[in-house]
């Protein structure tokens, strides 16, 4: 089935909330993360976007199908 986000964390998965990213780095990637966090924490617009990406699975693709790790 393709679940928008578990409900239940795996063990040993960090929580968002938890995680530090090195705001001394010339990556990008802490950057997105911290985005990526602050979307998370907002349940508002965390719901408007899963709608958003629920509504763009093509329509030939069924949503009670689908594999381990190919959530939306």
């Amino acid at each position: 089935m393709r679940v928008v986000m578990e409900a239940q964390r795996a063990f040993g998965q960090v929580p968002i909330e938890e995680m530090e990213f090195s705001l001394g780095s010339r990556d990008d990637i802490p950057v997105v993360l911290r985005g990526l966090r602050s979307i998370y924490k907002n349940a508002k617009t965390r719901g408007k976007i899963f709608e958003l990406l629920e509504g763009g699975v093509s329509l030939g693709v069924s949503h009670k199908l689908g594999r381990r790790g190919m959530d939306l």
